[in-house]
């Protein structure tokens, strides 16, 4: 019985984010987890909802693809009319996940027409005018949903668009206009957000005398001001103000780490236990029910492995993850745990992640769904590993990463003709290698474990298989266990 027929991966999880685009989509909002990151971010929020004079500004920084975009579509509904259907279900999740954050952004927004949301992604031209385009774009938006006429503010904003050059004070008294007749409409406020803010000071850097920055400065200042309607800025990035200004003399690396300093940091990289949970939602099984019981009963043998080696992550107990590994059938319970590592270590994470998940490239899980043949049959780590050789090499831009790589590249050259399964087994062992980091055991751990596994099937390795890996690892990736890693092939 060929596997693929009952295996799917659904879309939603499987495509980048874009504010713009998909600030319609009611798929994406119903299927959004709210992560960790995601309810602390919320969370701090909540706590600014009926409080006047203070900071409502916040920098969300991680790496490209960490679920920052997910996050923010998710907040313009959760925040949006509460009579508008995505609000209706953005609530209910933050309900499920967070019950105490829901009722308070509820009572907030319940008698009220919500937030109008202005959504921008970076691009390399001046900030300025891009952001009164968006305004004016939300201002449209949002009067369009409601009854009567719109206000004259949306004229003003057309007009301002047109213009060449405004500066930050013109625009911060439309921003300042807009909320009033957000006000006088029975709204709560603006709700901003700049996604890959980093384009934007990008193109600061590189055009002096720009001085586009100082109105996220302007709107930090303004957001902290308590009125009747508030507005709350978040600036999405995958580092932080500083790293763009490293060209800059030391007066103007100041003055925009100033600038930073208006925003509350906030870290949005998920751990590895939220990134399985993630994994697991993207897939669809559709096997009969006593194929079912048969993965299942696989997965609880080798999660109790995994528990008794201490390889699995965080707060993930063994009974958790035999189910999470169940529902990521046909990947490997080690393919598993070793995708997220490998994913954070090539700079690229969740999209990374989830462009293997929905590939149809050589390797990618979409081309190895094809060659499973009966229920039982497993996609390896040694199969990621090609994945990422075979189409993903850009994304290597760690040097400690890029030389653990070419490190496992020499070693299977090494190799020669060998068998295959040398190959595969080396792959293997030289993505322990690559997720592995000084003072960091989870990789000997999820080695360990299977070893433990691999015991009875391949308890020695081949004279050319040891000596590529000796040379190219050194020894300790033998005392370490490497060598029985046969399940992994």
């Amino acid at each position: 019985m060929s596997v693929q027929k009952y295996i799917e991966i659904d879309t939603v999880y499987t495509r980048s984010i874009n504010l713009e685009r998909d600030i319609d989509s009611s798929a994406i909002t119903k299927a959004y987890i709210p992560t960790s990151r995601a309810l602390i971010t919320l969370q701090r929020i909540a706590r600014t909802l009926n409080e006047e004079d203070m900071p409502r500004s916040w920098a969300l920084i991680g790496p490209y693809g960490s679920g920052k975009s997910s996050f923010a579509v998710y907040l313009a509904h959760l925040f949006g009319n509460p009579a508008n259907a995505h609000t209706i279900s953005a609530l209910k999740i933050c309900c499920d996940a967070d019950e105490d954050v829901s009722v308070d952004i509820y009572r907030h927004t319940s008698s009220s027409k919500g937030y109008l949301s202005v959504l921008l992604t970076g691009t390399p031209e001046p900030l300025g005018h891009r952001f009164v385009e968006s305004l004016r774009d939300a201002a449209i938006r949002f009067w369009q949903s409601l009854p009567g006429r719109p206000p004259v503010i949306i004229d003003k904003l057309t007009d301002a668009a047109s213009q060449k050059d405004i500066t930050t004070h013109e625009i911060l008294t439309l921003v300042e206009e807009v909320r009033d007749a957000v006000e006088a409409k029975k709204g709560k406020g603006l709700l901003i957000i700049f996604d890959e803010l980093g384009k934007f000071l990008e193109y600061e850097a590189r055009h002096y005398g720009a001085n586009d920055i100082y109105l996220l400065q302007a709107l930090a200042e303004t957001a902290a001001i308590g009125r009747k309607a508030n507005i709350y800025v978040f600036t999405l990035m995958h580092q932080g103000f500083e790293q763009y200004a490293r060209g800059f003399g030391e007066g103007l690396r100041n003055e925009w780490s100033k600038i930073q300093g208006r925003f509350e940091n906030i870290p949005f990289l998920e751990s590895t236990e939220q990134t399985l949970r993630i994994i697991s939602r993207a897939f669809v099984n559709k096997l009969p029910t006593s194929d079912q019981k048969t993965v299942a009963e696989k997965c609880k043998k080798m999660a109790s492995v995994l528990a008794k080696e201490r390889a699995l992550p965080g707060s993930v107990d063994q009974e958790t993850a035999a189910h999470l590994f169940s529902q990521c059938y046909p990947l490997h319970p080690v393919t598993v745990l070793i995708l997220p590592i490998l994913c954070q270590k090539m700079a690229q994470n969740e999209r990374t992640l989830f462009s293997y998940l929905g590939s149809k490239e050589q390797h990618g899980l979409r081309d190895s769904l094809t060659r499973l043949q009966k229920v039982g049959d497993w996609v390896m780590p040694w199969e990621i590993f090609d994945y990422f050789i075979l189409n993903q090499p850009a994304v290597l831009t760690d040097p400690t990463t890029h030389r653990r790589w070419a490190e496992v590249v020499t070693a299977i050259e090494r190799l020669g003709d060998a068998p295959s399964m040398h190959f595969k087994l080396l792959k293997t062992i030289g993505l322990l290698n690559i997720i592995g980091a000084q003072g960091d055991s989870r990789h000997q751990k999820i080695l360990s474990a299977s070893a433990q596994l691999a015991r009875k099937r391949q308890p020695w390795l081949p004279m050319p298989l040891l000596n590529a890996v000796s040379s190219s690892f050194g020894s300790s990736a033998m005392s370490t266990g490497y060598g029985r890693a046969a399940i992994l092939t």
